[in-house]
């Protein structure tokens, strides 16, 4: 099975890398020794990943399926499936956010060199991550816009009018 490769997600991966490196060699002599910001990152990530499970939820749900025969509904699961895959890596990019932070926290006084280092990999991955959860309001906006799509649909062939 062949499939085409997205040159926009190509060009957008590699941008958010781009930015998400100049984020972290930036942005890790601001976070080092501060406490504060280091707290504010954990905090956000953290409602993030509550928030992401909310709309893994909603993703997921099968009420979103189309109507019609099961062959339909296995087209419209495909959609649904690479959704939730992408959300599940998001929501993975969080957790190792998170991680990381935990475990430069810990190594801070014995191993202070590789604190530095594993603090830039947290900056990158957040970057990552922030940059990429961006897109999820719009994803949001379009799995409600389908569901509503659809019980207008419903609606019209129980009330027996066709487009």
């Amino acid at each position: 099975m062949s499939r085409e490769i997205d040159r926009e997600k190509v060009k957008y991966g590699i941008c958010i890398m781009l930015w998400s490196g100049l984020a972290s060699y930036y942005g890790q002599p601001l976070i080092h020794g501060n406490q504060e910001a280091i707290n504010v990152i954990v905090t956000v990530f953290s409602i993030l990943a509550g928030f992401l499970v909310a709309v893994i939820t909603l993703v997921g749900d099968p009420k979103s399926l189309p109507s019609g025969s099961w062959q339909v509904a296995r087209l419209g699961s495909e959609l649904t499936y690479n959704r939730l895959i992408r959300h599940k890596w998001l929501f993975k990019a969080y957790l190792v956010t998170l991680f990381l932070i935990f475990i430069s926290i810990v190594v801070k006084n014995r191993f202070p060199s590789a604190q530095v280092v594993i603090e830039y990999i947290f900056m990158f991955f957040a970057a990552v991550s922030s940059f990429l959860s961006f897109k999820l309001p719009a994803a949001l906006m379009e799995l409600q816009q389908e569901r509503i799509e659809h019980e207008i649909e419903e609606r019209r062939k129980s009330e027996g009018i066709q487009e």
